[in-house]
């Protein structure tokens, strides 16, 4: 009996998911290294999170250079070093040397690459302009991240790359120990064996599995309690694939924690006002954090994941409603929602949310608020009594917020917003090397076998570095790309 594999058909690259990642590793292995190329998405319609971001990080890149400074006082623009061992201090040295330098070497190309497709920057700035500690990293593209998928995309269908959608791999073959094709599901059922020099898994780790995040990410078991922002389908396809053969990880898990309105998209105005740095208590009506955190989703996202279901109130009361609306908001959301931003529709959209009463709730008294809720009154109203007097005092001794953030709950009617953790995407899955090869456990390449973007571990130590905005999505454009030089050279050496 053979055990020769039968090709239905075969590519020079086989990239499964049409993401960031995925795109720009097909648009350089068939532009640059004029290679055949398939793309299998197993969802409708091409995409990922990708088209959810909004810029990406880079270092000494051309348009850094012609600005020549930030327009923020006092800041700069950072160094290729400076990158790399801001990814290293923050990860404590978790994260991998070797898939920070190719980020960070190669990352200010991806702007130029955008650039030559005819997408135009506007800003280069820090993402939360009201965190000092940021990088000014954050390339922000006119119609940011869904316009740079459109392009790309255009891009590699003018290069005749072929895209199957509607298309799930299933499982990689191997053969004397090389991953040489993938075993394919359409969306009638038929099965094909489609053969490749190289595989390039693009599928966008596991931040939409709930049996995953409460394996390995630091959510565990409050994972089901969590509220997906983005509607993408990251299952752990990819990994799942790759274990089969072989391969290992590496810090599995690391999610992009962030923060919420319960049910809201980050443009919700609701949500917006439940985000502000007020006060926040959890379930058992206390105050757990102080909520200048409210600046930083990445920090106030794992602490949201901590408390129970995941979750926190946001009490307000009609003095800082009536603020949101004439001064504006005082945290940042990218183009979500900007800083200062007047949240006109904000008493719209939170009488809906009221008429719910699912993710928001109003009382004429504390008590009632508490009632509401769901919540103990009389540790609810203690809680607030004792914050309110740290607002007169100006000062929080039990978690030392900042004065000029110490606002009081005083004027009826007070409201309640429910915020909680949102995993955006997990960004820590395969171990790679520089290369972008899939290593196993003695960190040998498994040939013909590759991993980029989230499904490539080594940006991160056990949490995603918020002080380098937009590295996420730069690296996804970066590694695809660097992967795809490898292959090319590779395959020509055959």
């Amino acid at each position: 009996m053979s055990n020769e594999i039968v090709f239905d058909t075969q590519y020079d690259v086989v990239v499964v998911g049409s993401g960031g990642s995925g795109k720009s590793t097909a648009y350089t292995a068939a532009k640059e290294g004029g290679l055949s190329v398939a793309i299998l998405e197993k969802m409708p319609e091409t995409g990922g999170t990708s088209i959810f971001a909004e810029g990406q990080a880079a270092f000494e890149s051309s348009e850094q250079i012609a600005r020549g400074v930030p327009k923020e006082e006092g800041r700069h623009f950072p160094t290729k070093e400076e990158g790399f061992r801001r990814f290293m201090d923050y990860s404590h040295y978790r994260a991998n040397p070797d898939v920070v330098r190719m980020f960070v070497n190669n990352a200010a190309e991806t702007i130029d690459v955008f650039k030559s497709l005819g997408v135009v920057y506007t800003d280069v700035l820090a993402y939360a302009m009201n965190q000092p500690d940021e990088l000014i990293s954050f390339h922000r593209p006119e119609g940011l991240g869904a316009y740079c998928q459109e392009v790309l995309l255009k891009a590699i269908q003018n290069l005749d790359v072929d895209i199957f959608t509607s298309t799930r791999a299933e499982r990689l073959l191997v053969k004397d120990g090389a991953v040489v094709g993938v075993v394919t599901v359409d969306s009638d059922g038929n099965t094909l064996n489609v053969g490749a020099k190289a595989v390039v898994l693009a599928t966008g780790g596991f931040g939409n599995s709930i049996e995953l995040l409460e394996k390995h990410s630091l959510l565990g078991a409050n994972a089901r309690f969590e509220s997906p922002p983005v509607p993408t389908q990251n299952s752990g396809d990819g990994l799942n694939m790759a274990l089969a053969v072989g391969a290992a990880t590496y810090n599995l898990g690391v999610a992009q924690v962030g923060y919420t309105g319960r049910g809201k998209f980050a443009s919700s105005q609701s949500g917006a006002a439940g985000l502000q740095p007020w006060l926040w208590v959890n379930r058992h009506a206390q105050r757990f954090t102080s909520e200048e955190l409210g600046y930083s989703f990445a920090n106030c996202g794992m602490t949201l994941a901590r408390q129970p279901r995941t979750d926190s109130f946001s009490i307000l009361d009609e003095d800082m409603l009536s603020y949101l609306e004439k001064e504006g908001s005082m945290i940042a959301l990218g183009d979500f929602v900007p800083y200062k931003s007047k949240l006109t529709g904000l008493r719209d959209e939170l009488e809906l949310d009221l008429a719910k009463g699912e993710t928001a709730w109003s009382g004429n008294t504390l008590e009632e608020l508490a009632a509401a809720i769901g919540i103990d009154p009389q540790v609810f109203t203690a809680t607030v009594a004792r914050y309110n007097q740290f607002c007169a005092d100006g000062c929080d001794p039990d978690f030392y917020k900042p004065a000029n953030l110490l606002r009081p709950v005083r004027k009826a009617p007070f409201y309640a917003v429910n915020i909680c953790a949102a995993v955006l995407i997990t960004c820590s899955s395969l171990r790679v090397n520089g290369n972008l090869q899939v290593t196993d456990d003695t960190y040998k390449p498994i040939p013909g076998l590759y991993a980029v973007g989230n499904e490539a571990s080594g940006l991160y130590g056990d949490a995603y570095a918020l002080d380098v905005p937009g590295a996420t999505n730069g690296f996804a454009h970066t590694s695809g790309r660097v992967a795809a030089r490898y292959i090319i050279a590779n395959v020509r050496k055959e």
